[in-house]
C-alpha cells in the first residue's frame, strides 16, 4: 500500500508502478462507535462509487475500543485516489489512515 506523506496526498515515489484503473486498499482506524464506518463511507462516497467499492473488512481491536475498516475501491484515477486519501485523511472520525 502507498504511504501517505503527511499532508493527505501520496507521494509520486509511492505510487510508481500503479495503473489505473487498479484496486486500492484504504485502511482506516477509529473509536469502535456506531457512526465510525457510517463517516467514513459517506466521505469515500464523494470520490468513489459505490460500483468501484471491490470490498470492505472491519476488526475490532483486542479490548474492544477501537476499529480498523478497510475498503478496497477501484481507483480509476491518480487524482480520484489522491482525493479520497486525503478526505479520509481528515475525516474527523478517522483516528489514522493508512
Amino acid at each position: 500500500m502507498a504511504k501517505n506523506n503527511g499532508n493527505g496526498t501520496i507521494s509520486e515515489e509511492d505510487i510508481k508502478g500503479l495503473t489505473y484503473p487498479c484496486e486500492f486498499p484504504l485502511k482506516m482506524f477509529g473509536k469502535n462507535d456506531p457512526a465510525f464506518v457510517p463517516a467514513v463511507d459517506r466521505v469515500i462516497l464523494k470520490y468513489v462509487p459505490k460500483p468501484d467499492w471491490i470490498s470492505s473488512k472491519q476488526n475490532t481491536s483486542s479490548n474492544g475500543n477501537y476499529l480498523s475498516y478497510t475498503v478496497v475501491i477501484r481507483a480509476r484515477t491518480r487524482l480520484q485516489l489522491d482525493e479520497v486519501c486525503a478526505a479520509v485523511t481528515v475525516c474527523p472520525a478517522v483516528l489514522m489512515a493508512i
